[in-house]
C-alpha cells in the first residue's frame, strides 16, 4: 500500500521530473567526435596555419574547409610532438581563435564565432582519479581538494580519499591541497584513463591556502567537523569531545535533561540518525549525553545534516549525524593517552603488516567517582567504550575493513527522596568493501550490525514526617527494560559522467528487532535485565532505494536532485515511501553564495519516552497501522559568504512541517505491555520555523565563532489542549553560543565559552482539588497516598517557561612543539564558571505532615566544577 497525502503528490511529482529534466539537460553529450579524435601524425611540424592545416588534410586524409578571413592564416606554430589527435593538433592551432569546429559529413568545418574555441571542444577528456592520503601512514584524506588551475576544473576526495577528475588530453599541473598539509604539484601528460594516487606531508610551517579560482560553487549544506574544529571549545570535565561541537552550530540544542541529548530544528531527541561508519547507533552517549561515544584519537571527520539530507540518508526527519574514523597508520606505530578527574583513555594504531594492513583501536574507562561526587549533585558515572578497527588492502583497487565497538554506561542519580539507575550499552560490527570500479566509478558495500540495551529504574521513598528521615513509610522502585537490534547489508557507488556530472545512487535492505519489555514495580531498585518480562520480539522488514545527479550548470548554478524511495513491513502493515530531495546553489560573486533545499523524510521508529519515570526510560518501537510512521517536510533557504579560511558567515531560515510525531496519551496507564502498547501511544503534528547565523573568524592568534537562533516550534494533538496546537516542551525563542579562543605562543592558549538559551515551557494546573469521589480509580490498597490524590484542571498546555538557561567555562591548554617526538598536552579550567543553573524542573510535593501541596525547583545536573586533563601522544 501506498500512504501518502495527496497534497505530497504534486511536489513528489514535480521533484521526480525535475530530476529528469536536470539529468537530460546537465549531462553533456557522450557522443564521440570520431575526426576530432583519430589519431594524426604531423610530418613537417612548424608553419603556419594554413600550411599545418594543409599537412593535416594530406597526412590525416581529411578535408578542413574555412573561410580565409575566418583566420590569421600567417601566424606561425611549432608543434612540440605531444599532440597524438587531430583535435589536439587543431588546439594548438586554434588557440584564442574566435571559430567553432563542426563536423559534417566526414569534414572539418572552421565557422566563425562571436567566442574563443574552448579546448574541450576539440580534444577527448580522460578521467584522472585516484586516492587522497597522509604520507607515512597512507590514513585517506576527506575533502582534500585537487585542483587544475591552468584548466580551472577542481573537485574534492570523497571520504574513503577517492578523487575524479576529467581533463583533456596533454599535459597538467595538478595542485592537491587540504589545511595543514603542504600542497603537492603533480605534473601529468593525459592520454588515456589515468591513476595517480597521492600523499600529503605534515606542515609544521605556516602554508597559505591554496585559492581555487574555479569552483566556488556550494554544494552542499552539510556542516563539517574535522578534530581539531571547535577543540578549544568542547572540553568537558577534562574530555575533549567531538560531538559536543554540534551544540556549539545554530539550530542545535543541548538538552541535559533529555537522555539523547540533540533536538535539531524544533524536532525530538528519537529524530536524528547518528551513523559510526556507516552503522547505526541508537544513544551515541555517556553520562544522560553529556559524553559521546567518540574518542578524539579516532575521529576522522564528522557531518552534520540538518538543512540538506542526500538520497542516501533515511531514517530520520530531524537530522543525520555521520561520523568516520581512522582505517589506522599503515607504516607505523603511534599512539595516544589521555588522563583526565573523569576518565582514562588510550588509542593505538599502527601496521600489522606494512603498507598492507593496520589496526586502529581506542578504549576509555571512567574513574570511581571520588572527585565528582563532591562537586555534583548525586552524580554517580560508571562507563567504558572499546573501538577496534582492521584495515587490509586486498588490491590496488580493493579494500576492506572491520568495525568492532563496545560500550555501557551505568550512573546512578541519588537525590532527595529519589534513586535513578541508568544502564545501558551499545554493541556494534560491521565489515566494509571499497573498490575503485573503473575509471570512472567507485562502490562501498557494507553488512552492518547494530545492538543497543536500555534498562531504566526509578525508585521513591515516603516519609511519615519530613523532618524524620527515620520514619520511612514506604520504598518502591519502578523500572522498565527495552533493547533494539538492527542487520543490514547496504551498497552505494558514484559514477562520475563528467567533470559537471555525477550520480549517486545504492540500496539498503534491513532487518529489525524491537524487543520493550514490560515495566516492573518491586520494592527494590530493579538492576538487571532478567528482572523483566519480555515481549514477544517485534521484528520489521525495510528496503530502500536511492538516486540523486550532482550537476553543475555554467559556473554559477549547482543543483542536486534525489529521490529516496523505501518499502517498510510489520506483520501484515505495509507502507511505501517516496521522498523527493533537493539542493541548490548559485554563485553569486567570489565568496558569495545564495542556497535553497527541499526535503521529504520518512522515519519508521518511534521512541516513547514514559514521562512518570525520570531519565532513561526511553522506548522505541516500530510503526504500525494504529501508529503511523512519522514524516516531515521542510524547506531551507540561505546565503554564506567564505573567505578561504578565515572568514565565514551564514544566515537560514528554515520552516519544517512534522506529522504522526509521538506523546503518551493523557489519561492512559504508564505500564506498557505487549497488548497495550500501541493504544499507550498517540500521534500529532508538529511545526517548527526560524532563522540561524554563524560567524567564523580565524586568525593567526585569535579565534571566534557565534552562533544565534531564533526558533519557534509547536505540537498538536487531538486529546490534548482541545485539539489546539501549544508550543513544544523545547521550544526556545533564542539560542546563543558565544567561543573565543586565544593563542599567546606555540605552546599556550586560552578559551572562553558562553552559552545562553530561553527557557523551556511547561504545564501546570490553575486549580486542583481532592479525588472525593475517587474518579481516578486509583484503590490500591497498599498505596499510602490513597488518601491524597488530586483532581487536576489545566487551562492549556505549556503555558509556562522556565528561567534561561546559561552557562560559562573557561580552560587553558599548554602543549609542547610538534617537532618533539613525545608531545604532550596538559589542559585545565572550569566548567560552569559561576555556577548558573543549566535545567529547572517544576513539580508539585506533598507533605503526610502538613497535607499541603507546594511547587518545588530543582536545577542543575552539572554545577560548577574544576577540571584537568593531560594528553600523551607518540
Amino acid at each position: 500500500n501506498i500512504h501518502q497525502k495527496s497534497d505530497e503528490d504534486v511536489p513528489m511529482k514535480t521533484s521526480c521530473l525535475l530530476l529528469t529534466i536536470l539529468l537530460f539537460v546537465g549531462i553533456p553529450s557522450l557522443a564521440q567526435k570520431k575526426i576530432l579524435h583519430a589519431p594524426c601524425t604531423i610530418r613537417q611540424p612548424q608553419g603556419s596555419i594554413k600550411d599545418i592545416l594543409e599537412e593535416i588534410s594530406v597526412a590525416c586524409k581529411i578535408i578542413i574547409e574555412y573561410s580565409s578571413n575566418t583566420l590569421d592564416e600567417s601566424q606561425v606554430f611549432r608543434l612540440d610532438g605531444s599532440e597524438k589527435t587531430i583535435g589536439a593538433v587543431l588546439r594548438r592551432l586554434l588557440n584564442n581563435q574566435q571559430v567553432r569546429v563542426v563536423e559534417k559529413n566526414g569534414k572539418l568545418l572552421l565557422v566563425p564565432s562571436p567566442d574563443p574555441i574552448k579546448a574541450e571542444e576539440l580534444v577527448q577528456n580522460y578521467p584522472v582519479f585516484g586516492i587522497v592520503s597522509i604520507s607515512g601512514s597512507k590514513e585517506p584524506l576527506v575533502d582534500a581538494a585537487v585542483y587544475e588551475p591552468a584548466a580551472g576544473r577542481s573537485t574534492l576526495t570523497n571520504p574513503y580519499g577517492y578523487f575524479n577528475l576529467s581533463l583533456t588530453e596533454g599535459k597538467h599541473t595538478l595542485i592537491v591541497s587540504y589545511v595543514g598539509f603542504a600542497p603537492q604539484y603533480i605534473e601529468i601528460d593525459v592520454q588515456t584513463s589515468t591513476r595517480r594516487d597521492v600523499s600529503l606531508s605534515f606542515s609544521n610551517a605556516a602554508v597559505p591556502p591554496v585559492v581555487v579560482k574555479s569552483d566556488n560553487i556550494q554544494k552542499s549544506g552539510v556542516e563539517k567537523i574535522t578534530p581539531g574544529a571547535f577543540t578549544a571549545y568542547n572540553t568537558f570535565l577534562g574530555e575533549n569531545d567531538p560531538v559536543r561541537s554540534i551544540y556549539l552550530l545554530p539550530g542545535v540544542k543541548n538538552v541535559p535533561e533529555s537522555f539523547n541529548g540533540i533536538l535539531v530544528r524544533g524536532g525530538g531527541a528519537n529524530e536524528n540518525v547518528f551513523l559510526l561508519d556507516g552503522n547505526t547507533v541508537y544513544n551515541p552517549t555517556h553520562m544522560l549525553g553529556a559524553l559521546s561515544i567518540i574518542s578524539p584519537p579516532s575521529l576522522k571527520t564528522m557531518r552534520l545534516y540538518k538543512s540538506d539530507f542526500p538520497a542516501k540518508y533515511g531514517g530520520a526527519i530531524s537530522s543525520v549525524i555521520d561520523v568516520y574514523t581512522k582505517d589506522g597508520n599503515m607504516e607505523k606505530w603511534q599512539g595516544e593517552g589521555n588522563l583526565s578527574l573523569l576518565a582514562g583513555s588510550f588509542s593505538l594504531e599502527g601496521p600489522v603488516i606494512k603498507n598492507r594492513t593496520a589496526i586502529m583501536t581506542s578504549i576509555r574507562r571512567s574513574w570511581p567517582g571520588y572527585f565528582l561526587k563532591h562537586f555534583q549533585n548525586g552524580i554517580h558515572p560508571d562507563f567504558y567504550d572499546a573501538h577496534f578497527k582492521l584495515t587490509h588492502l586486498l588490491t590496488k583497487r580493493d579494500k576492506i575493513m572491520l568495525n568492532l565497538y563496545k560500550g555501557e554506561d551505568e550512573l546512578v542519580q541519588s537525590k532527595k527522596r529519589v534513586d535513578n539507575l541508568h544502564k545501558w550499552g551499545n554493541t556494534i560490527g560491521s565489515l566494509s568493501w571499497n573498490r575503485i570500479l573503473g575509471s570512472r566509478s567507485f562502490l562501498n558495500s557494507s553488512v552492518n550490525m547494530s545492538r543497543y540495551n536500555n534498562l531504566g529504574s526509578f525508585q521513591y521513598t515516603l516519609y511519615g514526617d519530613e523532618e524524620n528521615k527515620d520514619n520511612i513509610l514506604q520504598t518502591k522502585s519502578i523500572g522498565t527494560f527495552s533493547s533494539i537490534g538492527n542487520y543490514d547489508l547496504k551498497s552505494k557507488a558514484e559514477v562520475y559522467l563528467s567533470n559537471a556530472v555525477r550520480l549517486n545512487g545504492g540500496f539498503k535492505v534491513s532487518h529489525t528487532i524491537v524487543k520493550p519489555f514490560e515495566t516492573r514495580i518491586s520494592s527494590q531498585l530493579l538492576t538487571n535485565k532478567d528482572d523483566f518480562t519480555s515481549f514477544v520480539p517485534v521484528l520489521f522488514n525495510e528496503l530502500s532505494l536511492y538516486a540523486e545527479g550532482d550537476i553543475k550548470i555554467g559556473k554559477r548554478i549547482f543543483v542536486r536532485p534525489g529521490l529516496h524511495l523505501s518499502g517498510y513491513q510489520f506483520n501484515d502493515y505495509k507502507f511505501t515511501s517516496l521522498q523527493p530531495r533537493f539542493f541548490a546553489s548559485y554563485h553569486l560573486a567570489k565568496n558569495h553564495s545564495l542556497f535553497a533545499s527541499y526535503n521529504n523524510m520518512t522515519q519508521y521508529l518511534h521512541l516513547v519516552t514514559n514521562p512518570y519515570l525520570g531519565a532513561n526510560s526511553d522506548i522505541w518501537v516500530p510503526s504500525t497501522r494504529l501508529l503511523k510512521p512519522e514524516q516531515s517536510t521542510s524547506y531551507n533557504v540561505g546565503y554564506s559568504y567564505r573567505k578561504e579560511k578565515r572568514i565565514r558567515f551564514s544566515i537560514d531560515g528554515y520552516r519544517r512541517t512534522m506529522n504522526n510525531v509521538t506523546n503518551y496519551a493523557e489519561g492512559k496507564t504508564y505500564f506498557i505491555n505487549s497488548k497495550n502498547w500501541q493504544q499507550n501511544i498517540e500521534t500529532g503534528e508538529g511545526e517548527s520555523y526560524g532563522l540561524e547565523t554563524l560567524i567564523e573568524k580565524n586568525s593567526d592568534k585569535l579565534t571566534l565563532s557565534t552562533a544565534y537562533t531564533l526558533a519557534w516550534s509547536f505540537r498538536k494533538f487531538k486529546s490534548i489542549n482541545s485539539g489546539i496546537k501549544f508550543p513544544y516542551k523545547y521550544d526556545r525563542r533564542h539560542d546563543i553560543n558565544l567561543g573565543l579562543s586565544y593563542r599567546f605562543n606555540k605552546k599556550m592558549s586560552t578559551m572562553v565559552l558562553w552559552s545562553f538559551a530561553t527557557g523551556d515551557m511547561f504545564t501546570l494546573p490553575d486549580q486542583m482539588y481532592p479525588d472525593f469521589d475517587r474518579a481516578q480509580q486509583l484503590q490500591s490498597p497498599d498505596d499510602l497516598l490513597r488518601e491524597y490524590r488530586f483532581i487536576y484542571r489545566f487551562s492549556g498546555v505549556n503555558q509556562y517557561r522556565t528561567n534561561p538557561y546559561q552557562r560559562l567555562d573557561f580552560g587553558t591548554s599548554y602543549h609542547s612543539t610538534a617537532k618533539q617526538k613525545f608531545r604532550s598536552q596538559v589542559t585545565a579550567g572550569i566548567y560552569s564558571l559561576y555556577g548558573a543553573a543549566d535545567q529547572f524542573s517544576y513539580d508539585f510535593k506533598g507533605s503526610f505532615k502538613t497535607k499541603s501541596i507546594a511547587i518545588e525547583v530543582t536545577d542543575q545536573l552539572f554545577t560548577i566544577t574544576p577540571y584537568v586533563s593531560y594528553v600523551l601522544k607518540l
